[in-house]
């Protein structure tokens, strides 16, 4: 009997301990999600890491010294900048024309085969020919004035639809000089003076409607080829601004500038959409600032350079000759009315109304 009682005792006891252990919690333990450290908080072990990418960024220019191009600035600064601030982007620099024509390289950005690339906005008029009315000849005065309408709003609102009809985001733009003509053995003071020559442009039609307005010939063509030209005489002349004049080193195949200043260089920084829209959104940030810095960068070389680099041309033999202002009327009568119709025809009445007026803003 009592060997029962005590078994009825044990067994009570038992199921006490059992419901006693049913209420007490049981710690779950961490969730282990992917390199996750001990102590390591839970929004860092639920972040991902961002995904390795690499950005091919070509370019036309191939000068050693970035203090002396815009371009290798440019892309130097990036590079440095991202590669500094960002440990999942590498920069590859591809100069010379490495990955292709101007006008392949454009393609393929547009396309997403290549990542990045530096090249004359005149490459997307022939993609949106509502870029052109960034260089409308005969309209812009001075590198300020064009910057400033390159950095407004409404400039942006364009550039939005360039990137939504072509698939190239352009970062960014900076005007790199106003453009003006060279030859060889001719004096061009007046627009009488460029009747007859043949002069290469670049590939975009708003160029060759400058030069057939002031009854010259004009040569489209890739600027890699363009020294050869001049070289061989299949081309009288061009039309650069001064810093490309320089780095060109046009001087040693052409003996005259005329300093016309008929439309603005703008360069663009162009990223392919689609390559953009891939990465995080600290990578985009990475980007954003990198494409500043470098821009900043760009336009003190171009400030430097308009400095010094008629001094420079005129010390390697070239005649730099600035028109009267009488001249300087003659040649933007002869292309300015005529380019201005031709952009009415393109791009419409609206657009070209809008930069004007921005520019009537701008000067007062």
């Amino acid at each position: 009997m009592k060997k029962k009682s005590l078994a009825l005792v044990l067994a009570a006891a038992m199921m006490l301990t059992g419901l006693a252990a049913c209420g007490q919690k049981t710690p779950t333990p961490p969730t282990n999600s992917g390199n996750n450290t001990p102590g390591s908080s839970s929004s860092q072990q639920n972040t991902p890491a961002d995904k390795e990418v690499t950005i091919k960024l070509g370019f036309t220019h191939s000068n050693p010294d970035r203090n002396q191009d815009d371009e290798v600035m440019y892309a130097e600064t990036f590079k440095d900048y991202v590669e500094s601030h960002s440990d999942s982007i590498k920069v590859e620099l591809y100069p010379g024309n490495a990955l292709g024509s101007q006008a392949d390289t454009v393609g393929a950005v547009a396309s997403g085969t290549v990542e990045m690339t530096v090249q004359n906005c005149s490459q997307l008029d022939n993609y949106n020919q509502i870029t052109m009315v960034f260089s409308m000849p005969g309209t812009f005065r001075s590198i300020e004035e064009t910057n400033q309408v390159l950095d407004s709003d409404w400039a942006k609102g364009i550039l939005e639809e360039v990137r939504t009809t072509t698939g190239i985001r352009v970062l960014g733009n900076s005007c790199t000089g106003m453009r003006s003509f060279t030859c060889k053995g001719r004096e061009v003071r007046s627009v009488e003076d460029a009747k007859g020559l043949t002069f290469r442009v670049p590939e975009s039609p708003i160029y060759s409607q400058i030069v057939n307005a002031i009854s010259a010939n004009p040569v489209p063509m890739p600027s890699s080829e363009m020294y050869v030209a001049m070289q061989n005489g299949v081309v009288d002349g061009q039309e650069n601004p001064i810093q490309n004049v320089v780095i060109d080193k046009t001087y040693e195949v052409q003996d005259w500038y005329v300093l016309d200043n008929h439309t603005p260089t703008v360069m663009s920084y162009m990223m392919s959409d689609k390559f953009y829209n891939s990465l995080s959104d600290a990578q985009k940030a990475v980007i954003e600032e990198a494409n500043a810095e470098a821009t900043k960068k760009a336009r003190e070389v171009t400030t430097k350079l308009e400095a010094s680099g008629i001094a420079t041309l005129e010390a390697n033999g070239m005649t730099v000759y600035v028109p009267t202002e009488e001249e300087l009327k003659g040649w933007h009568d002869a292309y300015g009315p005529v380019c201005e119709k031709y952009m009415r025809e393109q791009v419409g009445d609206e657009l070209v109304d809008q930069v004007l007026n921005l520019l009537v803003e701008i000067r007062g």
